[in-house]
């Protein structure tokens, strides 16, 4: 009785360490997949104010706004949205 009391635990501890893992390997997979589909979403919003009547102001742009525009289009020059 002791042997199958043991036997028992051991498969339920083996389950608790299967499901645990399984919920570390869901979060990571949900946070990057969250974090690809804002950048997708925000490549895509900048690649349209660029395309818009606005695109001329951007143009204008001086000083960290412009170093900023162009740090943007530069991220996602180098990671183009899957689609």
């Amino acid at each position: 009785m002791s042997f199958l009391m043991r036997r028992i635990s051991v498969s339920v501890l083996e389950l608790l360490i299967l499901l645990a893992i399984a919920i570390a390997f869901a979060t990571v997979y949900r946070l990057y997949f969250s974090r690809a589909v804002t950048l997708t979403q925000v490549c895509e919003r900048l690649e349209t104010m660029q395309n818009s009547e606005t695109a001329d102001m951007f143009d204008k742009l001086a000083g960290d706004a412009a170093d900023s525009w162009k740090e943007a289009n530069r991220l996602c020059q180098v990671r183009r949205p899957i689609r």
